[in-house]
């Protein structure tokens, strides 16, 4: 009945000719609409006319402003009400992908416009639209929007400077203190990017937010190939810190099971990163008897696990990820109740667009609530974790220390293996790990096996940024207050393993007693916890300082 009746407004609205005022005044505000930044770019542009385009533009918003068009708006809230997850803006009746800089331009302008004569409904159905176009752009055309969206729309420096020389006036004049508080929210004011605005009306559409993880996803992806570009750089943390104050605090913990949605399951095997799930017999065995998936929902996409996190429930701590991946009958292997000892993290992965927001950490801890409530038998809750960088690193690592990487007798030991080659013990080392003759000969493997335990022991233990540890992973398990438990050789004998760090694989142990300690050494000094069950990382913890051994 609502939704009828502001639709019946509307049209009655139109039909007293107030949308041919509207029109006029988004015309005039797009004709006298300047940058918001000093930023230069490129952008290819078409040839088009500034009076074709503006034509373009506003034929377009004459057709967008139809009592059809609005009535269609609130129908897509009704279908995503009852439908949330087939809801899509770019769906098989759009048409929109037009892709000329100036008129995204404009329409972005009327969808970033908060007169208070205009209402809301203009700016709302054009960010939709903005949306629309957005999803029918191809790959190019997506970063040609992210650019005039970061260009043109970001902080406007006139206004920052204006409230800026007001604040420092206030200040020099002993003004009282209410103009000076009122002063300083003009400048936080103006400090706010104008695509706030764009983020905040998009959050407000039927799936939202998962379109705005989408946009960070295509800018993350564009950033990594591409390299640094300021404007989309800071585009990029703008809406990272969007959908941060937007989730934390805002998310539902749900065990998924075999009898859990489809769609939830679906989106389990697309997203999940760490070790791919081949079909739903795979998938079956992942929630099936021994093993527990948890994923974090948001209330607004429901059907989304924004981060979800595997785990093995077994006797003891696990060296290989096969036995509990590639499990035959997990029914007989897995432990009575009383038998389950500890609780194995295999596998954590988050959405693409969530990248770099905490919510592994607060999903792991809160994860440790729910299987001590269930398991009050379980006293150890470790991972079986990746080593994604540790190849790359040794790679370039030869090609910077050269034979220092190694000792004299390991330079010797790998000499010894390729006789028949020429050069130094580490290029012989280089030639092996990148052909990988190591895994298919014997005597290879096993001379070559504490070789790369202890530089690996080294890439996790010493190599750092910025005081952090190097490898991702590493950094997220000890900065989330887990020490360093035991390296497993062979822990993973997949191709991605095997490329990615020669098999091995690292137990974190999140010893409950010593998070709160651990997390605040390693964030204050850098300070690295292990376990003394390991010898080559004992060792490794002797030559290093910072390591603290338990």
């Amino acid at each position: 009945m609502l939704r009828s009746a502001v639709v019946t407004c509307n049209i009655t609205l139109y039909r007293h000719n107030r949308r041919s005022t509207i029109i006029h005044n988004i015309m005039k505000q797009n004709r006298h609409n300047r940058k918001f930044s000093s930023f230069n770019h490129d952008l290819p542009q078409k040839s088009v006319s500034n009076n074709e385009a503006q034509n373009l533009f506003e034929q377009y918003i004459q057709q967008s402003l139809e009592t059809d068009a609005i009535e269609d708006f609130w129908q897509n809230i009704e279908a995503y009400t009852h439908e949330p997850g087939f809801f899509s803006f770019g769906g098989p009746n759009s048409k929109l992908a037009i892709n000329e800089p100036r008129f995204i331009r404009k329409l972005i302008s009327v969808s970033v416009s908060e007169k208070r004569n205009e209402g809301d409904l203009v700016p709302t159905l054009m960010t939709k639209k903005c949306c629309e176009l957005y999803e029918n752009l191809d790959k190019e055309d997506r970063i040609k929007f992210l650019k005039i969206l970061a260009h043109d729309f970001g902080v406007m420096r006139d206004k920052v400077f204006r409230a800026t020389d007001h604040y420092i006036g206030l200040s020099n004049a002993d003004a009282n203190e209410r103009a000076i508080l009122r002063a300083e929210q003009i400048l936080r004011h103006a400090m706010i990017p104008v695509h706030h605005i764009f983020f905040d009306r998009i959050n407000r559409l039927p799936n939202g937010t998962k379109f705005l993880m989408d946009i960070r996803s295509d800018l993350l992806e564009y950033l990594r190939e591409n390299g640094h570009e300021a404007a989309l750089a800071a585009l990029n943390e703008s809406l990272k810190e969007k959908l941060s104050s937007l989730l934390v605090g805002f998310l539902t913990l749900k065990r998924l099971t075999w009898h859990s949605p489809a769609a939830s399951l679906e989106r389990v095997m697309k997203y999940e990163a760490v070790h791919a799930i081949k079909d739903w017999d795979d998938m079956k065995r992942r929630v099936g008897p021994g093993r527990r998936l948890f994923a974090f929902f948001y209330r607004d996409i429901g059907h989304e696990p924004l981060v979800f996190i595997q785990v093995a429930l077994t006797k003891e701590i696990v060296n290989n990820v096969q036995i509990i991946l590639e499990d035959p009958n997990p029914t007989r292997s897995i432990p009575q109740v009383e038998d389950i000892k500890c609780a194995i993290f295999y596998s954590i992965t988050s959405q693409q667009g969530l990248s770099g927001i905490e919510l592994g950490n607060f999903l792991i801890k809160r994860v440790v609530r729910e299987l001590q409530n269930e398991f009050s038998s379980i006293e150890t809750f470790s991972t079986l974790s990746p080593i994604p960088g540790l190849s790359k690193w040794l790679i370039n690592a030869i090609n910077v220390e050269g034979d220092s990487i190694l000792n004299k007798e390991e330079i010797e030991k790998v000499k010894s293996l390729r006789k028949e080659l020429d050069g130094s013990g580490t290029e012989i080392l280089k030639h092996l790990i990148k052909s990988k003759d190591w895994i298919r000969d014997e005597k290879c493997f096993h001379e070559l096996k504490p070789i790369l335990m202890r530089l690996c022991a080294r890439y996790i233990l010493t190599e750092k940024r910025r005081n952090l540890a190097l490898d991702p992973v590493a950094n997220f398990h000890i900065r989330n207050g887990a020490c360093v438990y035991r390296l497993n050789w062979l822990g993973d004998i997949s191709k991605k393993g095997l490329d990615e760090s020669f098999g091995i694989m690292v137990n974190y142990n999140y010893i409950l007693d010593h998070i709160e300690n651990n997390n605040r050494q390693y964030l204050c000094d850098g300070s690295i916890t292990i376990s003394n069950v390991d010898p080559v990382l004992v060792d490794e913890a002797k030559r290093t300082t910072n390591i603290k051994i338990i």
